[in-house]
């Protein structure tokens, strides 16, 4: 999301259109602390899975489970 739109409430909005409620999996970049405590408030946690992907230099994502 474009820095401008943080806190505006469109994640949220998104997020809750697009994934139903209960059990989901997302992949967040390790190093994004903004979008792990966004997922976080939304009932994700890290489940141990982590991967390099090489299509955007090397970023390593985990992923978050509820």
């Amino acid at each position: 999301m474009l820095p401008e739109h943080h806190g505006t409430g469109t994640g949220q909005a998104l997020l809750d259109v697009v994934v139903p409620p209960g059990p989901a999996q997302v992949w967040v970049a390790e190093e994004n602390p903004r979008a792990r405590r966004f997922y976080a408030r939304n009932g994700f946690e890290p489940d141990g899975p982590r991967h390099a992907d090489t299509r955007f230099g090397g970023i390593v994502e985990i992923r978050l489970v509820r």
